[in-house]
């Protein structure tokens, strides 16, 4: 079963820095990185502040997700990343059922 995933990627400054010398289409990077992997990038989007990236991709594995991070690290291409899981509008909601089905088998460990 593949999973979706939204990556926030913020880049070293030098990678920035380069990128205002060269332009760089780090979707278009970011899709045959991807590909390699069996995966697809569905959207791509600049963002500013934390991060200077959002690519949200469709995986076929957490593990190929996970590949995908250390590659960006290891080429120096990212200081730091976020991965947040997504869930289709369903799947949420058939999550909220199963938490619901499962409420009395979870204990919270008592405040002292």
């Amino acid at each position: 079963m593949s999973v979706t995933v939204a990556m926030f990627i913020k880049y070293e400054n030098a990678r920035k820095a380069e990128m205002l010398d060269h332009s760089s289409d780090r979707a278009e990077v970011s899709r045959k990185a991807v590909a390699a992997m069996g995966g697809r990038l569905l959207h791509a989007y600049g963002t500013c502040g934390e991060y200077d990236m959002m690519f949200i991709y469709e995986m076929p594995d957490m593990a190929s997700v996970a590949a995908n991070m250390h590659l960006a690290e290891a080429t120096g291409m990212s200081r730091y990343h976020k991965v947040i899981p997504l869930f289709s509008n369903e799947e949420f909601v058939a999550s909220q059922i199963k938490a619901g089905q499962l409420r009395n088998s979870y204990t919270a460990v008592p405040a002292e």
